[in-house]
């Protein structure tokens, strides 16, 4: 549940990578051959480490867990280490039942908790079997891999400080203190790391948070200097300042959101590029920056000037570069993910005087509504996609088509749409037992059955009306499962196998056209109210564009009220280009950016990332 699955993930993680790794020796295209004799880059695995699911025990229980050397999931139990922070219940527990007197059904609640303490991050990498597997890797000939282990959100920590205090302190006080205490957390994971490079564990740490893309004023905010300044006092604390000159900080990584809608994130990804003077150069970093030089205009008590201070006269500690990779490079999230609308929403002053602790950590994930579709909120974020729909006639063989294809070619509804909601429409209109209304007087079942039609004929209606108000394909799907299905089993004790066909076959080619009008919402959004003109002597094949002035003005304020901000002039996406292609291609190109990081769960995702990175600029 806890301990044994999150282990044996690992050894999942392990095991594909095997496979994988075994492929590329077979295939005889150089690759493999560089790979191994250190001519190309070593294969690298990143884990991220900081929340765990723990189960909830009472004092005896836990006290019998001591003793019990059988590894089990009441290894990683709910306080077993300093600094384990409850953030969420998964969940709440069984009680024993009354009629077993050894209460073996009774189940232990199970928490999500968050830890960065040294001694968790030592735990976690000395019991884990991937690790294990592949720790001291560069002396193995068949097999170079490098680990690298990653901080997991540690703006969390200043969350569950402002939860646990906040009637304690005034709103700006406690917020500072509270970041404080986060720096304290990740300096403690940092210290860990540096032990574990030490002892062969891993090759290198890192940071992988949603906080780094957030605005400076946000509460969850996480500064980027802060990761920098923590991995120096961590060498600091475990080598000492006499060995500074024989080697460097094992920070390597940065992950962070960012995408053609959020970017934030690229933004910082570029003043860590500029620090460190690597952009576009992945190499040995020129040091062209300035930053941290000494002026007279600047106030020399003010924190932020003398962190910037510390870490250009620490240079010499930190490494030469740092690897910016990019997360959920398609998936926007309004207001960075935070469900809030105001720039720093929690217990600052700034932030309109809350006294309560952070919404999502009271189980509050901003949307607390039902929603259907119609609306992006924090449950259910922009997905920059394009869909495949069937091309052809709905129930014939035919071919699938991406949206922004069928769109250019059939117009914004699938070629089928139209013909099976008539015939939908058609099919419940019970005129039958309408015309026998006006003869005699109805039985018990067909005034059941003529309002059961005319409950779904009314659904079918509103889902057509409604249908060019869709912005989210996931939230449409929930409804589906949530309202609409339970609504038609409400309605009929039974349904014919007909009735049955035809209610599938509507929902088929309506899911269908929720998905054009999303796609082609959000690529209106991306293009700004720039809109492609086909070329009208068909012997040119360019296309030109044109802005739509009203068409800016409603897109600017559709970003504004998402959180996403400006977006000047727009994207320019050919008709004939994926969302996510482009998405992917534009992060691709930023000289800041080393990677992209892509959850792919189908392989033809994976067959996606790669076409889009052939068509970078990127290496």
């Amino acid at each position: 549940m806890c301990w044994m699955a999150n282990r044996q993930t690992e050894l999942n993680i392990g095991n594909a990578f095997d496979q994988a790794w075994e492929a590329l020796l077979e295939e005889d295209d150089g690759e493999a051959l560089n790979v191994t004799t250190g001519e190309g880059s070593a294969a690298t695995i990143t884990c991220r480490l900081g929340y765990r699911a723990a189960v909830v025990l009472s004092e005896k229980d836990a006290n019998d867990a001591k003793d019990d050397t059988a590894i089990n999931d009441c290894q990683e139990r709910e306080g077993k280490f300093h600094g384990d922070t409850r953030v969420n219940v998964l969940f709440a527990g069984k009680a024993a039942d009354v009629d077993n007197e050894d209460n073996s059904s009774s189940q232990p609640a199970v928490v999500l908790v968050h830890n960065l303490s040294q001694e968790y991050v030592l735990h976690s990498l000395r019991t884990s079997p991937l690790f294990e597997k592949y720790k001291d890797t560069a002396t193995n000939e068949d097999k170079r891999v490098s680990l690298i282990s990653l901080a997991h959100n540690p703006e969390t920590q200043i969350a569950a400080y402002l939860m646990n205090n906040h009637h304690q302190e005034s709103k700006t006080q406690l917020l500072q203190n509270a970041r404080v205490y986060m720096k304290e957390a990740l300096k403690a994971a940092f210290i860990g790391y540096e032990i574990a490079v030490t002892e062969g564990l891993i090759d290198g740490y890192g940071v992988d948070s949603n906080g780094l893309s957030l605005q400076p004023n946000h509460d969850m905010h996480l500064s980027w200097r802060d990761i920098l300044e923590c991995s120096v006092d961590a060498y600091l604390e475990v080598h000492g300042s006499e060995n500074s000159n024989e080697r460097t900080s094992s920070l390597k990584t940065i992950r962070l959101p960012g995408n053609v809608l959020e970017t934030r994130g690229l933004e910082v990804a570029n003043e860590i590029c500029s620090f460190f003077g690597t952009c576009g150069n992945y190499g040995e970093g020129n040091n062209s920056s300035e930053e941290g030089l000494p002026t007279f205009t600047e106030d020399q008590s003010d924190p932020l000037v003398q962190q910037r201070q510390k870490l250009r006269k620490m240079r010499c500690i930190l490494p030469s570069s740092v690897e910016v990779y990019v997360t959920r490079p398609l998936t926007a999230y309004p207001h960075g993910g935070t469900g809030w609308d105001q720039p720093s929403p929690g217990l600052s002053e700034s932030g309109g005087g809350f006294s309560a602790p952070p919404a999502f950590l009271n189980g509050d994930n901003g949307s607390s509504t039902e929603s259907d579709g119609k609306k992006i909120d924090a449950k259910h974020p922009v997905r920059i996609l394009d869909y495949q729909v069937e091309s052809g006639p709905i129930g014939q063989p035919g071919e699938l088509s991406w949206t922004n294809l069928h769109y250019k070619e059939y117009g914004p509804r699938p070629s089928a749409y139209q013909p099976i909601l008539n015939a939908v429409l058609s099919h419940f209109d019970a005129d039958a037992i309408l015309e026998a209304s006006l003869e005699r007087e109805l039985t018990v079942e067909e005034r059941e059955t003529l309002e059961g039609c005319k409950l779904i004929r009314d659904m079918v209606h509103d889902l057509d009306a409604s249908l060019d108000t869709m912005k989210s394909f996931a939230a449409y799907e929930e409804y589906l499962v949530n309202v609409a299905v339970p609504l038609i089993y409400g309605s009929f004790e039974e349904l014919d196998e007909e009735s049955a066909g035809m209610l599938q076959l509507f929902f088929r080619v309506h899911s269908m056209a929720v998905r054009m009008v999303v796609s082609r919402w959000t690529r209106e959004m991306l293009m700004g109210g720039w809109t492609s003109i086909d070329p009208v002597d068909e012997q040119k094949i360019s296309t030109t564009i044109e802005l739509d002035k009203d068409q800016e003005e409603k897109m600017v304020k559709i970003r504004q009220i998402l959180g996403f901000g400006e977006l000047k002039g727009g994207y320019n996406i050919p008709d004939s280009t994926t969302l996510q292609e482009f998405a992917l291609k534009n992060l691709l190109d930023e000289n800041a950016v080393k990677g992209v990081v892509v959850g792919c769960s189908r392989p033809e995702h994976v067959l996606e990332a790669v076409r889009a990175a052939d068509t970078s600029n990127s290496v």
